[in-house]
């Protein structure tokens, strides 16, 4: 349950932060933050599956998948210089390599 709780929370703030960058960008800018919003949602739509089902094969595809996305966006945050956005994807990539340490 809390590989299942953790995958979905993250999958769940990926798409919040998508739609903050919808609202917020214009042009090309919003473009690419709409790109960003349907992988994100997705995501949050592939995580809600084992919540509903409790399919482990499916938990670990998405909790796999939500791994390696936190540690892109950690390093997109070493690139940029923000600690912040460094530091929570890869807190977050943490998490998700415990909960497959987890479920495995």
């Amino acid at each position: 349950m809390f590989s299942t709780c953790t995958t979905l929370l993250s999958a769940v703030l990926g798409l919040c932060f998508s739609i903050g960058e919808v609202r917020r960008e214009q042009g090309n800018s919003r473009t690419n933050a709409l790109y960003m919003f349907a992988r994100s949602l997705a995501l949050t739509g592939a995580a809600l599956i084992p919540v509903c089902t409790g399919a482990l094969s499916i938990l670990i595809a998405v909790t796999l998948a939500m791994l390696i996305v936190q540690i892109t966006d950690g390093i997109i945050g070493i690139l940029i210089k923000s600690k912040m956005r460094t530091t929570g994807p890869f807190l977050m990539a943490v998490c998700h390599g415990v909960c497959l340490v987890l479920v495995a």
